[in-house]
């Protein structure tokens, strides 16, 4: 698999990752809406919506570089 290919099917797996997590903190966050504030459980889940956050928030840079990295050799192949 040539370099390129490689950064393509890593830039799709961190954006069907990133869409993943999305999807997860819509959960966490709909049934954080459907707890009572004095439910226990709360505290867990804002702490889960923390670290899920900061993940998304990795792998959105991760793909913001590998698409510039695309980007970046794109143009170095195209002819002068």
């Amino acid at each position: 698999m040539s370099e390129r290919s490689q950064s393509e099917q890593d830039l799709r797996a961190t954006s069907e990752a990133l869409r993943s997590d999305a999807a997860r903190l819509a959960e966490l966050e709909d049934a954080k809406l459907r707890l009572d504030p004095s439910d226990p459980r709360l505290d867990q889940m804002s702490a889960e919506v923390h670290d899920l956050a900061a993940e998304i928030k990795d792998k959105s840079e991760a793909e913001w570089e590998l698409s510039e990295k695309l980007e970046t050799d794109e143009e170095r192949q195209r002819p002068s």
